[in-house]
């Protein structure tokens, strides 16, 4: 855990109230996309489990984000063509919000429309220099989805360090309810 980061704890588990998402090789393929004559990217594949693994999240409660660093046109686009839209309360994208991960700015943007604090938020990225390191500044628990080798993967700090990891976007939900508190799954 990095300094200077709070928890709202019951027992020893955090009150999670929302997760958010990194959206490329975190809930799309980057390897998928295809872009126009222009540069835009216009189609992209889901990640495997990804729609699967959003439906679960919203169907537990809890508040649902994309922080992506990126352009407004191709961000969207792939969203839209993916189906992902309907799975989100916000969807904040660098180019809009004027400020892209690591920086806290769009932390706080995507927390303030979530209407959540930071201890109460996971953030879950692909990314240690952008998603880990963003979100372990700001005070939200971090989870590193490692599923391929794209970008560098050394750790050379405590804020770079993630406080869980995932191969897959399946666990997910297993990770949640047995890290976090999470009245929201019982009977499920």
């Amino acid at each position: 855990m990095g300094p200077g980061r709070q928890e709202k704890e019951a027992g020893n588990k955090v009150m999670l109230e929302a997760v958010c998402f990194d959206l490329g090789d975190t809930l799309i393929s980057e390897e998928s996309v295809t872009h126009d004559s222009s540069g835009q990217a216009i189609t992209a594949n889901a990640v495997e489990g990804a729609l699967k693994v959003l439906k679960v999240i919203r169907k537990h409660g809890y508040k649902v984000a994309i922080i992506a660093n990126g352009d407004s046109n191709s961000c969207r686009n792939i969203i839209n063509v993916t189906g992902l839209q309907d799975y989100f309360d916000a969807i904040i994208i660098s180019e809009e919000a004027g400020s892209e991960k690591p920086d806290q700015e769009i932390f706080k943007i995507a927390l303030a429309k979530l209407g959540v604090k930071a201890e109460n938020a996971v953030m879950v990225g692909n990314r240690i220099d952008a998603d880990i390191v963003g979100a372990n500044r700001i005070g939200m628990k971090s989870v590193w989805f490692k599923w391929n080798n794209r970008y560098e993967n050394k750790i050379d700090s405590q804020e770079e360090r993630s406080d869980f990891i995932i191969k897959e976007l399946a666990e997910l939900p297993q990770l949640l309810s047995s890290i976090f508190k999470e009245d929201r799954s019982e009977g499920s």
